[in-house]
Formats: C-alpha cells, sequence, structure tokens
C-alpha cells in the first residue's frame, strides 16, 4: 500500500494552476476518469465556484436595490421638507428599514464572498491529490499494458517477417515449377495434368 500525495496548497499558488475542472488537459485525461474521489472533489469544486458567483450576483443585486432605495430616500424626504406631505414618512422610514436589512444582507454574503476563494483553492488542491493518485495508478497500468503491447508487436513482426519469407519462397518455387513443366511439356499438356492432378 503506497502512501496517499498530499501536497501543499502553496503549490496551487505557486505554479498558479487553474481550476482543474475547466482546464482542457484535465478534461481530456481525466473528466471521465470512473474514480470516485476525483468526481467528488471535482462536484465539491464545481459546487463552491456556482456558490461564489450566485453569492456574488446577489451582492450586485443588493447594490442595486440598495441604490434605488436611497435614490427614493431623497425623493421622498424632499416630499416632507420641500412639499409639506408628512404622510411620506411612513414610507421614509419603510425605506430605511429596507436599506438596513440590505446592509445586513451584504454585509453576511460579503464574508462569505471573502472565504469562497480560500475553499475554492482547498477544494481544487483535493481535487489536484485526487487526481495525481488517480494518474499514477493509471500511469502504471497503462505503462505494463504499454510494454506487453510492444513485446506482443515484437513477437508479431517476427512471425510475420517468418511468414513473408516462406510466401515468397514457395511463390518462387511453385512459379519455377510451373515454368519448367511448361518448358518440358508445353502449355496444353500442363493444363490436362493440372485438371487431373489439381483438385
Amino acid at each position: 500500500m503506497r502512501r496517499s500525495i498530499d501536497l501543499d496548497e502553496k503549490i496551487i499558488s505557486k505554479n498558479k494552476i487553474p481550476l482543474l475542472y475547466s482546464e482542457p488537459t484535465w478534461i481530456k485525461l481525466f473528466g471521465k476518469a470512473k474514480n470516485r474521489n476525483i468526481q467528488r472533489a471535482k462536484e465539491e469544486l464545481i459546487k463552491l465556484v456556482s456558490e461564489e458567483k450566485r453569492i456574488d450576483a446577489r451582492c450586485k443585486e443588493l447594490q442595486r436595490e440598495k441604490l434605488r432605495a436611497m435614490k427614493m430616500i431623497l425623493g421622498i424626504s424632499d416630499s416632507v421638507n420641500n412639499e409639506n406631505k408628512p404622510e411620506n414618512v411612513r414610507l421614509l422610514d419603510e425605506y430605511k428599514n429596507r436599506i438596513e436589512n440590505i446592509n445586513e444582507e451584504l454585509d453576511e454574503l460579503i464574508f462569505q464572498l471573502e472565504t469562497m476563494p480560500r475553499k475554492i483553492r482547498e477544494a481544487n488542491l483535493k481535487l489536484l491529490n485526487a487526481t495525481i493518485e488517480y494518474g499514477y495508478r493509471e500511469l502504471n497500468l497503462r505503462e505494463k499494458i504499454l510494454k506487453e503491447s510492444i513485446e506482443e508487436i515484437e513477437v508479431l513482426r517476427s512471425r510475420l517477417k517468418d511468414l513473408i519469407k516462406i510466401k515468397y519462397d514457395y511463390e518462387e518455387w511453385i512459379n519455377e515449377t510451373y515454368r519448367f513443366f511448361h518448358g518440358l511439356l508445353g502449355s496444353d499438356t500442363i493444363e490436362k495434368i493440372d485438371e487431373e492432378r489439381l483438385r
């Protein structure tokens, strides 16, 4: 039993390792690998990247909503102060509450967003470790099969050489024999003998 490979997280940043599941060579070599560790690590990484995108999109949406609410507050404040519409004070409070709620949600999402790159790096490292484990097992297996295949090709090549020599020797003997018989007896006689002897 070989000890498992456990690469350091620094390797990811030092070697500028991309997100493996979207790297074309990784996809070609390992994308369809029937290996539970690779599949689990890949799914976890994809899920984290999707979650990061979802959180980022939600933050942008909340910031747009906050901007709209602030514009509404300015408009409502103007109507309360300058247009003498005190009935709009309740609306002003609603928008202030909405901004407070948006700020709370934004704080939570921004905190989550700040922790995502580390989680994604860790998941990518886990996928890299699983890929290396699987990759080296496959390398050993495939190198063994390749070696056996090359040996078998050499045996077949040698056998083919022997068969080609036999083919040429026999063809040459057959052709010379026919020429000799034809020369001695003529083609009519040889045709009659062929009919009797070669059935």
